[in-house]
């Protein structure tokens, strides 16, 4: 469920790729998914979670393991599906090519 549709890009442009980050969303994500009975994780739910900097009292602020949160993104949009062609009818063909 993290890793297929637009669940990578949305963690990416969420947590910019700081595994700090991504680990306390995915945490964070599970326990409100838990607790509002989804019971799994969507971008949707992930955007509702707040990515909260006392939340990583395990990280060293005077080190730099703390990194500065982006902003939140929002839920992903919808990409559109390309248009279905398979039964397309691109006319008849003739050996002369007219």
């Amino acid at each position: 469920m993290l890793t297929t549709g637009e669940m990578p890009e949305y963690i990416y442009s969420r947590t910019e790729g700081v595994v700090g980050l991504i680990r306390r969303l995915i945490e964070d994500g599970c326990a409100r998914a838990i607790a509002t009975g989804e019971e799994r994780l969507t971008p949707e739910l992930l955007a509702a979670t707040p990515i909260r900097l006392p939340n990583l009292g395990d990280l060293d602020p005077d080190s730099g393991e703390i990194p500065d949160i982006p902003p939140d993104a929002g839920p992903p949009k919808k990409k559109r599906r390309p248009r279905n062609t398979v039964f397309d009818d691109h006319g008849t063909r003739t050996a002369s090519g007219e």
